[in-house]
């Protein structure tokens, strides 16, 4: 089967945040609100996040629903999750929105529910930068043990993060950094340990859909192997995955 690709630009990427930062703003959201963007691996993830980033807006990534199966006990998570962080704005797409509407209706507080598709259509904003002590995301922890809290990062935060990830990550001048991840963009390794790095050395990141390595893992190996990266984090699951799926041919 084929394997298609888009291919966008950190420029590309900067721009279609500063386009979203101006519908996010003319949609009523303010620096220091807290967003959830409940969203697939994306283009248009990239837009939710980096247009919040942009106004100062607190941005809160969710697991996006799956397993229609699981679908009471995946609203009563996320209904909590929203309770607990007081969010009052949120941003999914058009296949999400009809499921998410069953979230929706227990939030009172919520103001705003904007598709992502639509963010980058309007001109660039030029409102001022947030600054570094600003909280720039809020992170959930893992659930093993209690419900699980959100947690605040400021922008100094996230960054210190990303030194400390990159001073463990060999870097050679001469041969092009590229990195490949399938891991959630919801999830601190996904982006955090994948996406924060590459754009603050300003490195290629080949990104596939965790449910589309799921079905078939061998996408992973060939895409490192396409791309000639130069690095790609993974839980130990991953690997044992590909063991027991992929075939040695």
């Amino acid at each position: 089967r084929k394997e298609n690709e888009q291919h966008w630009t950190w420029g590309q990427i900067w721009d279609r945040a500063e386009r979203s930062a101006q519908t996010l703003l003319s949609n009523g959201v303010k620096s220091g609100d807290r967003v959830a963007i409940i969203l697939p691996t994306s283009i248009e993830f990239m837009d939710s996040y980096f247009g919040c980033q942009r106004i100062g807006a607190v941005a809160i990534p969710l697991y996006p629903p799956v397993r229609l199966g699981k679908l009471d006990e995946y609203i009563d998570k996320t209904v909590a999750m929203f309770q607990a962080a007081q969010i009052t704005h949120l941003i999914s797409n058009k296949r999400t929105r009809r499921i998410l509407g069953q979230v929706v209706q227990h939030i009172s507080k919520l103001q705003t529910h904007l598709l992502a598709e639509k963010l980058h259509q309007n001109d660039p904003t030029e409102v001022p930068f947030p600054s570094a002590d600003d909280l720039a995301m809020a992170q959930f922890s893992s659930r093993t043990t209690v419900a699980p809290k959100p947690v605040g990062l400021t922008h100094r935060q996230i960054l210190a993060n990303v030194d400390a990830i990159l001073s463990h990550i060999p870097i050679n001048d001469g041969l092009e950094q590229k990195g490949c991840s399938w891991l959630p963009l919801y999830h601190d390794m996904g982006l955090i340990g994948c996406i924060f790095p590459a754009l603050s050395v300003n490195a290629s990141m080949i990104l596939i859909p965790p449910e589309v390595f799921l079905a078939r893992p061998a996408i992973w190996l060939r895409a490192i192997a396409r791309h000639k990266c130069t690095i790609s984090p993974a839980p130990n699951f991953a690997y044992a995955l590909c063991v027991e799926r992929i075939k040695d041919e």
